[in-house]
């Protein structure tokens, strides 16, 4: 995802941005029309554009390539499709540039098993620290509880994140441990986890 494009590749993939016809990407490059051609199946190849019969499209791929490359273009229309700024997916892209290098993602939900809930420390007061807690509590569902509307993501010391209903009417996440509510939660969720695992001990003596 931090690969490095040389300047051709991402003239190409900048000008597929703008059109979604190979003729008119071309066009938009000073390259010969047998170089641009090279050029789009090379990155269509690497996963980076979508070609088929003179249509062209970025992927999301290629997307975070140019985000990491600061395309404004490109951040904002990954800020568009999470829901967070332009400066909490620059600086998440760079925070992950530095420590998964080139390895291939396809999205940025591919980062969730990358990244951890760990990471929520390192990121902690940043912008990108609401990017990260978003695509954890949507895509890392195995540690994610759900009560009444609110959503949790727990860890070996108990709430990692939170997206609490009553802090955050518009859908905006509400972050670990800034939720004045999660106490109270932690508790009612102890209190329902005990609850079911009573019912099911009562269960498993009546049989």
């Amino acid at each position: 995802m931090c690969k490095v494009l040389d300047e051709r590749e991402l003239e190409v993939l900048k000008a597929s941005l703008d059109s979604q016809r190979f003729y008119h990407v071309y066009k938009k490059t000073p390259l010969p029309l047998a170089s641009a051609w090279r050029l789009i199946r090379r990155l269509a190849k690497a996963g980076l554009v979508e070609y088929s019969r003179g249509h062209v499209k970025v992927a999301e791929a290629g997307l975070i390539v140019l985000a990491s490359h600061g395309d404004p273009m490109a951040l904002a229309l990954l800020a568009d499709k999470y829901r967070v700024n332009t400066v909490a997916v620059k600086e998440y892209l760079e925070f992950l540039c530095q420590r998964i290098k080139d390895l291939p993602v396809k999205t940025l939900v591919d980062t969730v098993g990358l990244i951890g809930p760990g990471s929520l420390k390192e990121l902690r007061g940043t912008p990108a620290e609401g990017l990260a807690a978003k695509l954890l509590l949507e895509f890392c569902k195995e540690f994610v509880v759900e009560v009444d509307g609110s959503m949790f993501l727990l860890g070996g010391k108990g709430i990692i994140a939170a997206h609490c209903k009553f802090c955050n009417r518009e859908g905006v996440l509400e972050l670990y441990p800034d939720c004045p509510y999660t106490k109270i939660f932690f508790r009612y969720l102890k209190t329902r986890f005990l609850r079911a695992a009573k019912t099911f001990s009562n269960a498993d003596k009546k049989t």
